[in-house]
This record gives structure tokens, sequence and C-alpha cells, in this order.
């Protein structure tokens, strides 16, 4: 997995000048509004932006996620956990579905096990735009927004083909998908659908994946190694 924190445009002020809350990922790094965080890999916890919210101020604090926008994407297996687990967003979506809210109290942070994932493989790049913000005791939205972007970018992987070395004679396979590799990977191939349709280990050197049994259409063949590193590529089985 590869992520990197990124700031779109300029923004006019800070906005943790003003914050109630933080919002910070497992690592300690703080999302800022307009910040986009990128992913190279999907899925959990490959894929996951692992967060908490801490409530800086002295009262307790309600609050929602809105899955604002999406690009590439519609938010079909996208998983949002905010206090409960949700799979398969629609854009306008809140988590939790209002009017319910995360009680959040004074000075406390939110407990382990929220995050946001793509679970899906893609071979674009897909936005997904989110805003946290409060809401009264009565679930109304008051506003102290935070908007920022989870990225899925599998061309990330690929640009890692120098830590994973291995090849494919041919992106149109017919019955056998040649590869070359020079060191032991782990091989997954899934459908545009996100099914596993083939697992299974690659020895070093040339040999034949066979795909005979697939039907004919476009899958997504991932190889990756122990140490994390992984190259995506996308193949039509005729």
């Amino acid at each position: 997995m590869k992520k990197i924190l990124l700031l779109i445009a300029v923004l006019f002020a800070a906005f943790t000048m003003n914050a109630q809350y933080v919002v910070e990922d497992h690592d300690g790094n703080e999302i800022t509004d307009g910040m986009i965080v990128e992913f190279s890999d999907y899925g959990v916890p490959d894929g996951s932006l692992e967060y908490y919210v801490t409530n800086n101020g002295s009262e307790d604090m309600y609050m929602r996620i809105e899955f604002v926008s999406a690009v590439n994407a519609n938010g079909d297996g996208f998983e949002l956990c905010f206090g409960q687990c949700y799979i398969d967003l629609t854009v306008g979506q809140t988590v939790p579905p209002a009017p319910q809210f995360v009680i959040i109290p004074a000075g406390g942070i939110t407990p382990e096990g929220n995050h946001f994932a793509a679970t899906l493989p893609s071979t674009e790049i897909q936005d997904y735009n989110f805003r946290f913000y409060e809401t009264d005791s009565e679930g109304n939205d008051i506003g102290s927004s935070l908007n920022f972007t989870y990225r899925y970018d599998p061309t990330l992987g690929v640009n890692d083909v120098n830590e994973l070395d291995i090849s494919v004679a041919s992106t149109v396979i017919f019955n056998d998908m040649q590869v070359n590799a020079v060191e032991e990977l782990n091989m997954e191939i899934y459908s545009l659908q996100g099914k596993l349709v083939n697992s299974q280990k690659i020895n070093v050197g040339q040999q034949l994946i066979n795909m005979s049994n697939l039907s004919s259409q476009m899958y997504i063949v991932k190889f990756s190694n122990d140490e994390g590193a992984s190259k995506t590529i996308k193949v039509v089985k005729k």
C-alpha cells in the first residue's frame, strides 16, 4: 500500500484554527479541509483509511459524514464505518443516516474500527469526496464542515514496477497468460465486478497461467510480493 497526503488549491484559512474537532489517521497525520488521501490498493485493510475524530471542546459533539460526490465511481463497493459500517454508498448518503449521529464526548476520541475503503478493483483513478460535519442534538446540520477526498489510484501500484519485476507477454489472452517473474509472487485475478476468479502462487521464471475456463471479458490481474510491492494490469480474455 502507498498513501500520499496532498493539499489541493490554496486554503484561505486553516481548518484547525477554529475547529472543535480534529480528524487524524492512525499514524497521527491530520486530515485537513481540501486534502486528498491516495491509496494504490483496495479492500480492507490494504486500502483502508483508518481514522480518529477528537473532540477538543468542553461539550459533547454530534457528528455525521456525508458522501458528497464521486468521479469514475458511484459508491458501489465503497465501505464507510463511523459508529457502524455501511457499504455500497450512494451520493448524498450520510453515515449514520439522518437524524442519527455519532456522539463524541467532551475531550473524547472515537474508538478503533472507523475507516474509509474502496473494496473493488478498478483500472481508473476514482475520487470519493466526503464531508465531516456537526449536528445539534436533534440531528440538524449546523455546519463546521471538513471536506476531503479519498482517492483510489491503481496506477500508483503500476509505478512500483522497479520493485516488482514481472512481465506479461500479452494482455490479450486466448487460453494461457504467459508471465515471467524474477521472484515468487502472489497472483489474484478479478472480474470487473470485483469477484475473485483465480488465486495462485507465481514461481520464478517463465510460466503459463491457464485462463481457458474464464469467460470472454476484461479482467484485472494483481501481482504482489511479501514486502508489499504490487503491480496491477488489465487483460482481455478472448
